[in-house]
């Protein structure tokens, strides 16, 4: 009963399970609000800041984080979403964008437990150190490299959302990965993070035949390329040989339209 979805009409992608993961998230804000009040007296402030913050950042994560309509793993095709770090909304394979209403309020109670955390942590940090008494350019040193710096780099250590795969599909993903940053040099000072977006094969194993083409393309996987924040930068289309080891064509694609458009 418990991991069954709840009626489309309140959610996409949230369970019945996920309602008491709600309630527990909602009884650690309050013990952190409960901990800003017993530090301050501008506790409500800093509640309310940080709640408009994470149900902002959970509204942008609608422009920032989507996974078109895929085939990778689903020969059949299926529902692309948006959203992070949970899906608030599925995008139909017409392209349509339906928002779940408790999956929005579910990502921002996560959005703003990890603000009002990275808050509390930062604030032992500075007594700790005694950062008030600091001088300007060291308390603004600090918020650059402990604050500012995490969170700009956080796409190298936490991957954002793309289609699952397995098998050998997963090795040809690996393979477009790894060509994509070692031939080809994307990921680096600039692109932080490659994440998939869609893959195809394009015909049956030329390696079944008995003079195979080894200059045949067999495969292209899309990439979407993440720069500092995740925001998204690029794509990349990586076209591989029958055996889905090296790269034959490397395409960067515009973040809008199909990437088939440019492989056919």
């Amino acid at each position: 009963m418990f991991a069954t979805p709840l009626p489309e009409q309140l959610g996409y992608f949230i369970e019945w399970n996920d309602l008491l993961l709600a309630v527990g998230g909602g009884l650690a804000v309050t013990l952190v609000i409960l901990w800003w009040r017993q530090q301050t007296p501008h506790w409500p402030r800093i509640a309310i800041l940080s709640f408009l913050a994470a149900f902002f950042l959970a509204f942008a994560s609608l422009y920032v984080f989507w996974v078109p309509p895929y085939y990778a793993g689903c020969a059949a095709g299926c529902l692309g979403w948006r959203g992070f770090p949970l899906p608030i909304a599925r995008i139909t394979l017409a392209g349509e964008t339906q928002i779940g209403l408790l999956d929005l309020l579910l990502n921002s109670l996560l959005l703003w437990l990890i603000l009002l955390l990275v808050s509390l942590l930062s604030r032992i940090a500075a007594v700790l150190i005694d950062l008030a008494s600091q001088p300007a350019r060291v308390r603004t040193l600090a918020f650059l490299l402990f604050v500012l710096l995490p969170w700009a780099l956080l796409p190298r250590y936490l991957p954002p959302p793309q289609p699952a795969t397995t098998g050998e599909e997963l090795r040809l993903v690996i393979n477009a990965q790894r060509a994509a940053e070692t031939t080809y040099a994307v990921t680096g000072l600039w692109v932080q993070r490659l994440a998939l977006e869609d893959l195809r094969q394009l015909s049956p194993n030329p390696l079944a035949e008995q003079t195979p083409d080894l200059a045949a393309i067999r495969s292209q996987v899309c990439l979407r390329g993440y720069t500092y924040f995740y925001i998204p930068w690029r794509r990349y289309l990586v076209s591989l040989e029958p055996t889905g080891v090296n790269a034959l064509e490397f395409l960067e694609l515009p973040l809008s339209g199909s990437c088939w458009a440019a492989g056919t």
